[in-house]
């Protein structure tokens, strides 16, 4: 019977698939390019494996051909040389991607992919060279070598800006992913305390997006070597986006309990109630419990950004006095407060809120990923008596494909028997 089970389940859960994507494969036969892109597009949303795409890749619109060619790679059903064959097409959009997606998926040899350094459109030369410096920063020489007379002025920039490192960095003309590439490629060719130098020594003279990214860089550096610079830095700090990424860093690189006592009331102290939630988060992750009462306090404010915050802090800590706002979270009407009264539910093992996570569940007038986590915590209570539910769901032909997916799932372990009767 356990089989029958699973292999009824696994067949569902294709038809599932299949009806979820029905219309996609009608519009295939559309006269209309742009049909026929979208369709593919949301065929690969679905993850929906065919073999019927490959044949588009010699589709007459280009816009279709990509939209194929995107989605082979994404079922990884792309053949090498459909690929290759795709950096010859006579569409410079499919040249670019093909080129990027052989140097990405690491095809061998690399070299194969030097012949565009003479391509004609100018934009599939620059794709090749930005790609190649991504993901191989470490051989750049051979690329920039092969390019170094070329006429395009992005490419000569590009050229000029990896060279000049200190001067690309500060620059305020120059485009952020320009600056990542140069300082990828410099981290590559050194060793960890020459590019700490280099960041260190140019970050106070760098706009602030750009200390973002040399902030983000810190957290691929030991901790010995950024601790005494970022802890520095956080202690003078005014703007708190740049210190919530200082926090981060530290955090990643060298543990949160590294991070100064003092940083959790800064965040606390502020009126933003996303700021609020960050320094509600660190507490939670130094478990910290002085917050408690704060925390409380909030689950009065209107704003969603405030509640949702302080309510997750006190559910971490399994404050029961949570239990008293489940109603109201429950009949709020922001799906948001509705989810977050689900998950206290769930974290707080509150089993007597079943009935209305069931009534929940199997109510349409609740938006689908609500009642998704509904469904979700049906199945982790076994609340077996709500096996109808799902069951019905699945029976409804006027349900979306992806709540009949966590309906099935609910029903396997609710009453796995019903499955083989659907």
């Amino acid at each position: 019977m356990a089989s029958e089970i699973i292999e009824t389940y696994k067949l569902l859960q294709e038809k599932i698939k299949s009806e979820n994507a029905k219309v996609f494969f009608d519009m295939l036969d559309s006269p209309y390019p742009a049909f026929k892109s979208r369709a593919i597009q949301e065929l690969t949303k679905l993850k929906i494996d065919t073999p019927i795409i490959k044949d588009y890749l010699n589709d007459s619109d280009a816009g279709v051909r990509l939209a194929s060619l995107k989605y082979l790679e994404k079922m990884n059903l792309l053949e090498e040389n459909q690929l290759k064959a795709a950096t010859k097409d006579l569409a410079p959009s499919l040249r670019r991607e093909a080129i990027k997606m052989y140097i990405t998926s690491g095809y061998e040899p690399i070299d194969y992919i030097f012949s565009h350094t003479t391509d004609p459109d100018p934009t599939v030369r620059y794709q090749l060279l930005v790609s190649f410096l991504e993901f191989y920063p470490e051989e750049s020489e051979k690329i920039l070598t092969l390019l170094k007379d070329d006429p395009y002025i992005k490419i000569q920039q590009l050229i000029y800006a990896l060279e000049n490192i200190s001067e690309t960095i500060k620059s305020k003309d120059v485009q952020l992913a320009v600056k990542k590439m140069a300082m990828a490629r410099y981290f590559e060719s050194n060793d960890s305390i020459t590019f700490f130098n280099l960041i260190k020594e140019v970050y106070p003279e760098c706009e602030k997006q750009t200390q973002i990214m040399i902030i983000k860089f810190m957290a691929t550096i030991p901790c010995d070597i950024i601790k005494s610079f970022v802890e520095n830095k956080i202690n003078e700090e005014k703007d708190n986006e740049i210190l919530i990424e200082l926090v981060k860093t530290i955090k990643k690189v060298c543990g949160s309990e590294n991070l100064p006592s003092w940083i959790i009331e800064t965040f606390i102290n502020e009126k933003d109630p996303k700021l609020i939630s960050f320094g509600l988060k660190l507490a939670s992750e130094k478990d910290d419990m002085s917050y408690v009462d704060f925390s409380r306090d909030l689950l009065k404010k209107i704003d969603d950004d405030y509640v949702l915050g302080s309510a997750t802090y006190l559910a971490y800590f399994q404050d029961y006095k949570l239990m008293d706002h489940v109603p109201s979270f429950l009949e709020s009407l922001s799906s948001k407060r509705i989810n977050t009264g689900i998950r206290i539910i769930k974290k707080l093992k509150l089993e007597n809120f079943v009935p209305e996570i069931a009534q929940i569940s199997g109510d349409k007038k609740y938006p689908t990923t609500v009642r998704k986590n509904a469904l979700n915590t049906l199945k982790y209570f076994k609340a077996k008596q709500y096996w109808e539910i799902p069951y019905n769901i699945l029976k409804d032909p006027n349900e979306r494909g992806d709540l009949k997916l966590a309906a099935l799932n609910a029903l396997l372990k609710l009453n796995a028997e019903m499955v083989t009767n659907l």
